[in-house]
């Protein structure tokens, strides 16, 4: 009995220690949203600040972290670019699903931010030599 014990303390101290991404994770990488054309969807952290590519826009915020692998977005702003069509729809979209992020996962090359209710919103891919 002490043995099943002694090995569910072990899981679980192990389980937390790799439980959730860090910010220096976040930071390590710049990110382009998966299934995005070039570079027009990106996302890019540092020092408390998020900016990046909107689809025509660039646009810039606050980020504060919450905990680990939690945080929050907030005060976007974006240029004023010409923007028409399905583009500036998606464009708004994607502003609307950073907002509502509310935690982040790295795992090797892939990012994803989710929602409060842990539903992914946005999977982005590390992007090579940035």
């Amino acid at each position: 009995m002490n043995n099943k014990l002694i090995l569910l303390a072990v899981m679980v101290l192990a389980g937390c220690s790799v439980m959730g991404s860090t910010m220096a994770q976040l930071q390590a990488s710049h990110w382009q949203l998966q299934g995005a054309n070039s570079d027009t969807f990106t996302l890019q952290v540092t020092d408390g600040k998020v900016a990046g590519k909107g689809g025509c826009n660039r646009y810039f915020g606050k980020l504060s972290q919450q905990g680990e692998g939690l945080l929050k977005v907030s005060s976007i702003g974006v240029t004023r670019m010409m923007c028409m069509g399905a583009l500036a729809a998606e464009e708004s979209a994607y502003l609307q699903k950073l907002e509502q992020v509310s935690a982040f996962k790295v795992s090797g090359q892939q990012l994803v931010l989710s929602d409060a209710n842990n539903v992914a919103l946005l999977t982005f891919n590390a992007v090579a030599g940035k």
